[in-house]
């Protein structure tokens, strides 16, 4: 858990996600600028089996993502900015396609060593230029999330890889996209968070009580590693006599049942991998129970008492 005495270093560095100063902000010609900025924007975006259903242009700067899950099957919406010149006909070529031979392996009855051995070579050399920009985290169906980030000008792909119960990735099936954010800007401020999560890679600092209620959930992301998943995180509802680290065990991409709906808890969003350093938020609303954070890419996991 976040100690006190910490919470004011811990939001600076959410980018602002939370002021801990009082000095007004400088323009550019050096006044003081008093006018208040704008709140982020909200985009409705909506999931169902399998698409998404939402502008197919957005301004860059901090906007929020309002993600309805309208479909019969857990989603989420993951952001990935392309290098210049690529799009998504190069990204269904190119990292889809290695992904998938990577998952046969494992169908076949191979180890992860191999598949990660396939995945390796598969991959076009671009693939470690592409940056991943966040995104709603997962949600039950009839679940409605709110995911506030700062978004590049840029081309993106954006996607959903849940399994349908028969083991088909949702990108296969159509739940993928590209999505162009333009120069113009929305001008907002970074939303204020009265929750801090520090995602690092060996561990989660997150609360384990809170209280009933509204929240705001700032994520900062104090480090990602060199190569594979990175670091996330999603709040689950736990129904009575379920373990947290089958959950946690749910959310391996490269299990076999992982990733496939159902899942076994009831997800209530989060906020999707962004570059080392960087912070999102996401809004949930929580009633008395006990909950958990969930964290890719080793299952980290911090329960939560709602009182």
């Amino acid at each position: 858990m976040t100690s006190p005495h910490t919470l004011c270093l811990t939001v600076a560095f959410l980018l602002g996600l939370v002021a801990c100063q009082s000095e007004p902000a400088e323009t550019d010609e050096g006044a003081a600028d008093t006018t208040a900025a704008a709140a982020p924007p909200v985009v409705e975006v909506t999931a169902v089996d399998y698409a998404f259903q939402m502008p197919a242009e957005l301004a860059s700067g901090w906007t929020t993502l309002r993600f309805a899950n309208h479909g019969a099957e857990e989603h989420f919406m993951s952001l990935w900015k392309l290098p210049e010149g690529r799009t998504l006909e190069d990204y269904l070529s190119g990292v889809a396609v290695a992904f998938g031979q990577a998952y046969a392996v494992l169908v076949e009855g191979g180890s992860r060593d191999s598949a990660n051995a396939v995945l390796g070579a598969a991959l076009p050399e671009w693939y470690g230029a592409v940056v991943p920009m966040g995104g709603p985290g997962f949600l039950s169906p009839g679940r409605v999330g709110e995911t506030t980030l700062r978004l590049d000008p840029g081309t993106y792909v954006v996607e959903c890889y849940v399994k349908t119960p028969d083991g088909r990735f949702h990108g296969e099936l159509g739940m993928i996209q590209q999505l162009t954010v333009t120069a113009d800007s929305t001008g907002a401020a970074a939303p204020t968070a009265d929750v801090d999560v520090v995602l690092w890679n060996d561990r989660m600092e997150a609360p384990g009580a809170l209280a009933a209620g509204a929240h705001t959930v700032g994520v900062r992301f104090a480090e990602q590693p060199e190569i594979g998943l990175g670091n996330d995180v999603h709040l689950v509802r736990l129904p009575d006599g379920t373990d947290v680290e089958a959950v946690a065990r749910w959310m391996d991409w490269m299990n076999l049942d992982g990733l496939m709906a159902p899942a076994p808890a009831e997800f209530l969003g989060g906020a999707q991998e962004r570059p080392a350093g960087e912070g999102s938020a996401f809004r949930v609303e929580v009633e008395p129970g006990r909950y958990a954070w969930i964290g890719e890419p080793s299952g980290r996991t911090a329960e939560l008492v709602v009182e």
